[in-house]
């Protein structure tokens, strides 16, 4: 456990992994910016998303997982995928550590970094969203403590998950060891999960056992990718 815990801190030096922040700032600005074009431009609609909290909170979270799912397939690009197009990832390999305690590593800081990342996106946004109900008090229920314990319990589950089904990518970037694969692939993945139908605020996340699923797909993955590195990936 200490070994793994010293790669992990090895990794987001070597990366220098909290340049990660700034552009995790830029994307909170972005998600703002287009959350209030959405307020807006359609108030006053007859399915004004921003017209109780359910919905509003729905919006913000799938937004938060999408850009974040995306944001996820970059890391991995960078940490695993471009390591091994480059033979820099051999040269890991020399070290007297096992191999699978290497990317497991490296995907334990994707999976951490992705769901704190979606959480304080949610909560943020979330708290933005109340104040300004305080003064424009477009959004006229109640929300009550229950409720609001319900939503941070809704908004970890839905974090988890899509931390975990955004190792996804890895599977279809190592089969050729692209960048361009892994991206694309992350990009589908929004697609599937975050699109909504039948209106903004209604998604296949929605439907629990499908991010589950995915989830848990996510993890074999991770999972796999460890096995394989004794046969396959490493010749």
């Amino acid at each position: 456990m200490m070994t793994l815990l010293k790669l992990i801190r090895l990794e987001w030096r070597k990366h220098r992994f909290a340049r990660n922040f700034v552009g995790v700032g830029i994307a909170n600005i972005s998600i703002l910016l287009f959350i209030i074009l959405i307020g807006i431009t359609e108030r006053g609609a007859a399915d004004y998303v921003l017209a109780n909290y359910h919905d509003a909170f729905i919006l913000i979270d799938t937004i938060a997982r999408a850009v974040f799912i995306i944001f996820a397939g970059s890391l991995i690009s960078k940490l695993i995928i471009s390591e091994y197009r480059d033979k820099t990832m051999n040269v890991m390999f020399t070290y007297p550590i096992k191999r699978h305690k290497i990317i497991a590593a490296k995907l334990i800081l994707v999976f951490i970094f992705t769901f704190a990342m979606i959480m304080f996106t949610d909560i943020l946004m979330g708290t933005l969203l109340l104040a300004a109900n305080q003064y424009y008090g477009f959004i006229t229920e109640p929300l009550g403590s229950a409720a609001l314990g319900q939503l941070v319990l809704k908004y970890t589950i839905s974090s988890l998950s899509a931390a975990a089904m955004a190792l996804i990518p890895l599977f279809f970037g190592m089969r050729k060891h692209s960048v361009t694969t892994t991206m694309v692939a992350s990009v589908l993945l929004v697609f599937i999960v975050c699109s909504g139908f039948g209106g903004p605020t209604m998604s296949l996340n929605d439907i629990i056992v499908i991010p589950l699923t995915l989830g848990a797909i996510g993890l074999w993955i991770a999972a796999l990718s460890m096995v394989r590195l004794e046969t396959k990936d490493v010749n």
